[in-house]
């Protein structure tokens, strides 16, 4: 009987959750999910045994050690930064783990003992990462097999609302952790452009979006995420000379979000001290250039050439400008006084659908020509809760435990899907069951 403990059961987990809940019926493995708030699991777990929900805080070392040491397989389906404390303790008793997560240093400072004791590692087996990976080297693997010769590879990805769910001058709301949301992009993207080295600071990741294209003249902005370079050699894509992955938002997003970023007010490094009477106005007062109660003129002391109304419109919309006591108390980060206030006006209703975008554009040469290869990806959730962020999340990771678990892939160490072992059987799965498949489009660039 194979024993599985879930930490986390909060937004991306529901997917995850059901679907190993199938398999501890069907193969007889146990299953413990816990969390800090787990009622909702009540109805799901109360009909069969083998199944527990149980209430723990990840932070108490004796709830978390007991849990570890009596499983095989352990899932941390939390926030990023509470996978290391998880992952030690599976070093030490000799669990194998899994998460959606990027590998993190800490995961790859354990990679020794991690391979001395023959344990599986799997991260970034989501989203983004996750199915980017598994899709992209599926494609990869095949034009290297027929003698293709890769010159670009750019790949974006976006959770957004769906276009007709849009009824904010944003376009976006949260389909995932708004914590992160707040703080994406902050240190310096680095990417290949033409073989060239490119660095792109924070300062100016918005400022210069890029038009991505989709079939049908759908566009989005896209920005490059921090590091785009390590996944050359993570690919087998050494010699290529553009390498760029990068995020997804709707037109306009980017610019309106840039005037946050020179305002200050996504920094989470220091705290904000907030009275009992403290407002959003007098929030952002602090930040902008002169004085006075006339903000569209400090707007464009702040914006210069880039100030435009629409994008005023956006800021505006949030309440971020009001004359409204901020209900936080105390000393907080700006960023987490913006991430409190945009959770409230970027909360999706509940007849409202999330949408998953993702595009991968591969060029290469063969025999003598240039090609274009472009894999798209568009999914929309069903409503508020049962969204394509949870499912593009959640189901990857749990097909991929599930072949891990049964011993279709025998290779040990930290891993993550790029290898035909682990990511064929997902894309199978994900194609024919639920409808999560990528459309390819291919031409020829020119005929030297």
């Amino acid at each position: 009987m194979s024993r599985i403990v879930v930490f986390g059961a909060g937004r991306s987990a529901g997917f995850f959750i059901e679907y190993i809940f199938q398999l501890v019926k069907k193969e007889n493995w146990s299953l413990v999910v816990t969390d800090q708030h787990i009622d909702h699991l009540t109805p799901l777990f109360s009909t069969y045994t083998n199944a527990q929900a149980l209430v723990s805080d990840v932070n108490n070392p004796e709830q978390r050690k007991s849990l570890i040491q009596n499983a095989d397989w352990v899932v941390s389906m939390l926030p990023a930064l509470m996978h290391t404390i998880i992952a030690e303790d599976c070093v030490n008793y000799g669990v194998n783990m899994a998460t959606a997560s990027y590998e993190s240093d800490d995961m790859r400072s354990m990679k020794s003992e991690i391979e001395r004791k023959g344990l599986q590692f799997l991260n970034e087996c989501g989203l983004d990462p996750g199915i980017d990976h598994m899709s992209a080297m599926r494609i990869i693997h095949k034009l290297q097999a027929s003698g293709a010769h890769l010159t670009a590879f750019r790949s974006y990805c976006g959770g957004l609302v769906a276009h007709d769910c849009i009824d904010n001058p944003w376009g976006y709301k949260f389909s995932w952790n708004p914590r992160n949301v707040i703080l994406a992009g902050q240190g310096t993207a680095r990417y290949l452009e033409g073989g060239r080295l490119k660095f792109k600071p924070y300062s100016r990741l918005f400022q210069e979006p890029d038009t991505i294209r989709f079939s049908g003249g759908v566009c989005y902005d896209g920005y490059p995420n921090r590091d785009s370079i390590s996944y050359r050699e993570v690919y087998g894509l050494n010699a290529i000379q553009t390498m760029i992955r990068g995020t997804l938002r709707h037109p306009g997003y980017c610019k309106a979000w840039n005037v946050f970023v020179q305002l200050g007010i996504t920094d989470d490094s220091y705290s904000f001290p907030l009275s009992s009477s403290t407002t959003y106005f007098d929030f952002v007062d602090a930040f902008l250039p002169g004085d006075g109660k006339d903000l569209k003129s400090r707007f464009q002391l702040l914006m210069g050439n880039s100030y435009d109304e629409d994008t005023i419109e956006k800021i505006a919309w949030t309440g971020i400008l009001d004359e409204v006591i901020i209900p936080l108390k105390g000393a907080h980060s700006p960023a987490s006084i913006l991430q409190e206030l945009l959770e409230r006006k970027w909360k999706l209703n509940p007849t409202d659908r999330d949408l998953v975008v993702m595009q991968h554009v591969f060029e290469y040469e063969l025999d003598g020509n240039s090609f274009e290869c472009r894999s798209s990806l568009h999914i929309e959730g069903e409503n508020n809760i049962r969204t394509a962020m949870g499912k593009t999340v959640g189901l990857p990771l749990a097909i991929a435990l599930k072949n891990l678990i049964l011993g279709n892939c025998k290779q040990k160490g930290l891993l993550i899907p790029v290898i035909p072992e682990l990511y064929e059987p997902v894309l199978q799965e994900l194609e024919n069951d639920f409808g999560i498949r990528f459309e390819e489009e291919e031409l020829m660039v020119q005929n030297r």
